[in-house]
């Protein structure tokens, strides 16, 4: 059963604008390394996709991201090249057992992510 959807547009070139401390703040230390490793041009999009991965699952979620730090939230590539959000601290507690499933795409100027939660445990803390 579908427990949550959500959708989320980031505009690439804002995130080109962030700060590095921002930036730090925003992202997983794993999705800042990730994001170093490809060319220049592609960064602020890699990035834009994973913040609207995380506003999503927000929206998804019901609850915003309200008291969950965006660090315990982070997007990884599955071997079939797929997305995949992964979960520490609080917000693993509010996905609970759920299935999460993502889609991010790009297209200039914009990065959008859904967020699909089915079955499982609702979280609830």
């Amino acid at each position: 059963m579908i427990e949550g959807i959500g959708i989320d547009v980031v505009n690439i070139d804002r995130i080109g604008r962030l700060s590095e401390a921002v930036k730090q703040r925003l992202f997983h230390p794993r999705e800042l390394e990730d994001a170093s490793a490809l060319a220049l041009e592609v960064q602020s999009e890699f990035l834009a996709g994973r913040f609207a991965a995380k506003e999503a699952l927000g929206k998804a979620l019901g609850t915003g991201l309200k008291g969950i730090s965006l660090q315990e939230i982070w997007v990884e590539k599955q071997s079939d090249g797929s997305p995949k959000l992964c979960f520490a601290g609080r917000a693993r507690i509010l996905v609970g057992s759920r299935t999460v499933m993502l889609s991010i795409s790009h297209d200039q100027p914009v990065s959008v992510a859904v967020v699909l939660l089915q079955g499982g445990c609702d979280g609830s803390l």
